[in-house]
């Protein structure tokens, strides 16, 4: 397909070159990369769960049983500041651009006191970076909770309170309860796909080789690629898949030297084993350095695509230099909203031109006035005053075109990609390790096998535009 044909919302946005025909392997993770989750479903039932393992096993009041999910007030890339119960999004330079305490958000002044003009380090523990969707129900829960004893001015340690909390999701997802009802339901947690299967098929076809790299253990990656992928193969799952490894641990399995156990992919009975790991096998565990010295693969002929900016693509890029793709569910609303707003960005920057040629004629007049130069006839004044009402009128034009701009995004933080008028702190980490991104796995149906990605020339502040 011309790719000025593919829908805006299912192209592969590059940053780094990408020849495919270079490219012998194709890793994928699982759960939200090449499974697709019905987010608000699944974090809905994150939620209920989290509420009542925080009241039976941490005896949390039972008043917060009446606690609501919101499923729009967590996106990837916020910042938890777990010391204040505050939440932040900051530009790629680490300055809040908006921020809230709880779910209560601070006045403009109220948070220029409070953050001031210093950049925050995000490498202090206190700081829990959102990097997946998997975070909506603990993070609501935190700012939930973070309300509810502020309002009743108890002493609360907000740090215990995030620690508490998250302890419980983690249970969740390791437990039955969770995982048991996609397993019962999948219908109503998973949605089937038919174009990632067909994508992975022609991948196939010319010559790719697939590998399957999840967190996830074998039995339930086993029924959840039954259902998403069963119904459009003539064969099991299984079989798609050169090489399938299960509970891998990342992003450990990019970094330690863990062993392999070896996968009855009848019975998902786990056995030591201590040869070669092979083509076809399917294995438990064990370690990225391993994968490529036996299958006698270069780091630059494996391509790697997930969903977790950090477990999938950072420590991966920075440790063993595999080619890396990310998952960003959220561009397919985002990306369709960026192109029916074009105009109205067009018109914003067409403003913004106008008003930087008139603040350059307001400040010629301040210069004449500080020199006593001004001149005080009344056309000149008159004509100082026009500038001024029409630089306030401006502004007024332009704040109306920005909120307008941005309706369609999310409601509290705007667009994932960005913090204000600059990109936010989890672009920058999209645009330094991941080589592509893009809204789904299903994007590469449209693409060739062998396509040739080229990043765009990126634009400096001081190149001609």
């Amino acid at each position: 397909m011309n790719e000025k044909e593919i829908p805006c919302q299912n192209k592969i946005f590059v940053n780094r070159t990408l020849n495919m025909n270079t490219i012998k392997l194709i890793g994928f993770d699982m759960d939200y990369t090449i499974v697709t989750y019905n987010v608000p479903a699944f974090e809905a039932k994150a939620y209920e769960i989290l509420k009542e393992k925080l009241i039976k096993e941490y005896n949390y009041p039972e008043e917060i049983r009446k606690f609501e999910f919101n499923k729009d007030f967590i996106i990837r890339g916020l910042v938890i500041d777990t010391e204040n119960g505050d939440f932040l999004k900051v530009n790629r330079y680490g300055f809040v651009r908006i921020a809230s305490h709880g779910s209560k958000f601070y006045s403009f002044e109220d948070q220029k006191e409070k953050f001031g003009p210093y950049s925050i380090d995000l490498t202090d523990s206190r700081y829990y970076i959102v990097h997946t969707l998997f975070s909506q129900a603990e993070g609501w829960m935190y700012a939930q909770l973070v309300d509810y004893y502020d309002e009743r001015n108890s002493k609360v340690n907000y740090r215990k309170l995030f620690t508490e909390v998250r302890k419980c999701l983690n249970d969740a997802h390791q437990e039955e309860e969770l995982k048991g009802d996609v397993v019962s339901n999948p219908s109503k947690y998973l949605i089937q796909d038919k174009r990632i299967v067909d994508a992975l098929l022609k991948f196939k076809r010319f010559g790719k080789k697939l590998a399957l790299i999840t967190n996830s253990d074998y039995e339930y990656s086993r029924k959840v690629m039954e259902y998403c992928f069963g119904p459009y193969l003539d064969k099991p799952w299984q079989k798609l898949f050169d090489l399938v490894i299960v509970s891998a641990n990342k992003p450990d399995y990019f970094t330690a030297r863990n062993r392999y156990l070896k996968v009855d992919p009848k019975t998902g009975l786990l056995s030591n084993f201590y040869g070669s790991i092979e083509w076809n096998g399917i294995y438990q565990g064990g370690n990225a350095a391993i994968l490529e010295k036996h299958l006698n693969l270069n780091p630059s002929e494996i391509l790697y695509l997930g969903d977790h900016i950090l477990g999938d693509v950072v420590t991966l890029k920075e440790t063993i230099g595999w080619r890396t793709g990310l998952v960003v569910q959220e561009l397919a609303e985002e990306v369709p909203v960026l192109e029916e707003t074009r105009t109205i960005h067009q018109k914003i920057a067409d403003k913004m031109a106008e008003k930087e040629e008139l603040e350059d004629i307001s400040l010629e007049f301040r210069e004449k006035i500080f020199l006593k130069q001004q001149d005080r006839s009344e056309a000149g004044k008159k004509k100082y005053e026009d500038v001024k009402e029409r630089l306030i009128k401006l502004d007024d034009e332009i704040r109306d075109l920005i909120f307008a701009s941005q309706k369609g995004f999310n409601t509290y933080w705007g667009e994932v990609m960005r913090a204000g008028n600059e990109i936010s702190r989890f672009a920058t980490l999209v645009e330094r390790y991941a080589c592509i991104y893009m809204s789904g796995i299903a994007n590469l149906y449209y693409y060739s096998p062998f396509k040739y990605y080229r990043s765009q020339r990126r634009y400096l502040a001081h190149d001609p535009q």
